[in-house]
């Protein structure tokens, strides 16, 4: 049931509504019926809704260094391009073990431009 009105929640702030109006109108709600003791279960429901949608809406670039950011992203404007993905929420991160390159992950697409891959590509060729 907490899931139905957390969805209700995201719906409403979706619409237009203030996420200040939306949390009243839902608790309004849960106050008529009686419900307001499921207001932190729905709170962790609509967090867990929030997490997801921001997930499907964004994709991460991932980095080695500070540095290759600036190749990185144009690289990836390219591979987007190609790949018919034009608006996008983009989050940058940085992990050392990529060596070099970058990769970019979301909306169901792997980008995978690592020095890592084909580092790891070429030794496993040479150890088959």
């Amino acid at each position: 049931m907490h899931e139905a009105y957390a969805m209700a929640l995201w719906q409403l702030i979706e619409r237009g509504e203030t996420p200040h109006q939306a949390v009243v109108m839902v608790k309004k709600n849960l106050d008529l019926k009686g419900r307001t003791a499921i207001l932190p279960k729905v709170a962790r429901a609509f967090e867990k809704i929030a997490a997801r949608e921001i997930r499907k809406r964004t994709m991460q670039l991932t980095v080695a260094r500070i540095g290759d950011f600036e190749k990185a992203l144009r690289g990836a404007k390219e591979a987007l391009l190609e790949a018919g993905i034009r608006e996008i929420d983009l989050v940058e991160s940085i992990d050392e073990s990529l060596v070099g390159g970058w990769r970019l992950e979301g909306h169901d697409t792997l980008i995978d431009n690592s020095w890592k891959k084909s580092l790891l590509t070429i030794y496993n060729r040479a150890t088959q």
